[in-house]
């Protein structure tokens, strides 16, 4: 999506500072034919900060995220240089940090969320995320283990795998309207919800956090309307933890459970036996690792697992290169 063209296209672009971490700057940059994307925009970051460029050099200042709203643009009547069609996005958003400039009151992931949803309600096509040969090893086995009637896996992975995108596409491929992601880490969800939100496949899907007010109601309405529901289910111990768990298991669908950085107080068992109690055998569940993996599945009966390490990951891109 974003590879060199031959011809002009609109893009936004997202960048913060490492020292403001409620802050962040959205702004746009029109990117010519044969021009790459990405170092345009690192490009033009660079430039907006003036004679403190050695924020960047020093890494003080990040660029997070850039869009391609070239099919957005033409919409709106914003295909041109400076259109300020970063503006005309922004109105939508909210958040502006006075009534003038680029910076909003926003962390860049919340942010990044925001917009992600408000381009796919627009109806800009969003990125392909394409699967490594490691991650579509492992999906394929889970998805086989899933069909042999072997529902609860134990996944340990390395780092820089990219847990995220593949636990999403195994959701996206079996028959269960309502994944529960689950964590004692409470950042992983946001983690999740930029990358769920980011990607073509993963459009429509619904995102809810069980700590909303209305969780129950928003659910239940759209898992009625046949949408894919991504519900978001901190096990931090909490007078509202385990209503959260009966709603969710209670409800008349199939399930799929995701346990993120299972080997952190999520393997516990004042964590983990509400789910364990709650989890209906049709249900499915992976329960995801990187390190210690014996000590993630501790409480847990397993009925399969993979594994992959950091020196088979480096083999798989030696072989793609």
């Amino acid at each position: 999506m974003n590879k060199i063209t031959d011809y002009d296209r609109m893009f936004c672009y997202l960048w913060y500072e490492t020292s403001k971490p409620n802050e962040c700057k959205f702004g746009e940059k029109w990117v010519q034919a044969g021009l790459d994307p990405l170092t345009t925009c690192e490009d033009r970051v660079k430039q907006s900060l003036g004679v403190r460029k050695d924020l960047w050099t020093s890494k003080e200042v990040k660029l997070y995220k850039i869009w391609d709203v070239t099919e957005y643009s033409k919409s709106v009547d914003r295909y041109r240089s400076r259109s300020r069609v970063d503006d005309h996005i922004r109105n939508q958003i909210g958040f502006r940090k006075g009534t003038t400039g680029e910076i909003h009151e926003l962390s860049y992931e919340i942010m990044t969320i925001k917009v992600n949803k408000l381009l796919s309600k627009l109806n800009q096509t969003l990125p392909t995320a394409g699967l490594s040969t490691g991650q579509y090893n492992m999906a394929t086995d889970i998805l086989n283990y899933f069909n042999e009637g072997k529902n609860i896996i134990l996944a340990e992975l390395c780092a820089r795998f990219g847990k995220t995108i593949f636990s999403g596409a195994v959701a996206m491929e079996i028959e269960s309207p309502l994944t529960i992601i689950t964590s004692y880490v409470k950042t992983v969800f946001t983690s999740f919800e930029v990358d769920m939100t980011s990607f073509e496949q993963f459009r429509g899907i619904v995102h809810i956090s069980t700590e909303d007010d209305n969780y129950q109601e928003k659910i239940s309405k759209a898992l009625s309307e046949n949408k894919k529901v991504f519900t978001y289910l901190s096990l931090c111990p909490g007078s509202k933890r385990q209503d959260r768990i009966d709603f969710l298991f209670g409800l008349d669908t199939n399930r799929f459970l995701i346990i993120d950085e299972a080997d952190f107080g999520a393997h516990k068992s004042g964590q983990s036996q509400p789910l364990i109690d709650a989890i209906k055998p049709q249900d499915k569940a992976l329960i995801m690792t990187g390190t210690e993996a014996a000590k993630a599945s501790s409480t847990w009966k397993i009925d399969g697992m993979i594994s992959t390490t950091y020196f088979e990951l480096l083999g798989h891109k030696s072989l793609a290169a």
